[in-house]
């Protein structure tokens, strides 16, 4: 009888021990649970940043093709000055030398 009430302690402790440890491991699942959903949460706020960041990239990008395309216009238009000038100077030197004659 003391052997079958051993045993049976036994299985009772076993049973108890198992339970505690099922007990343990959905607290660690829950735990993981809970921090998974922490990062989730922290990636979905990172993701809008990057969206946003890129938003504003896409903005700089389209400013500095527009700031390109305004210098190359002033740049065609000096190059077009520095004709005119030139033009000019010759004309300039051609009623100089024409004076220097008469």
């Amino acid at each position: 009888m003391r052997f079958i009430g051993s045993i049976e302690n036994e299985f009772v402790r076993i049973g108890a021990d198992q339970m505690e440890m099922g007990q343990q491991l959905t607290e660690r699942i829950n735990g993981v649970a809970d921090r998974v959903k922490t990062l989730d949460g922290k990636v979905t706020v990172l993701d809008a940043k990057v969206t946003s960041m890129q938003a504003s990239i896409d903005e700089l990008q389209a400013g500095q093709a527009r700031m390109q395309t305004s210098i190359d216009g002033l740049q065609a238009g000096q190059a077009t000055m520095q004709q005119t000038q030139t033009q000019m100077m010759d004309i300039l030197i051609a009623i100089q030398r024409k004076l220097d004659l008469n």
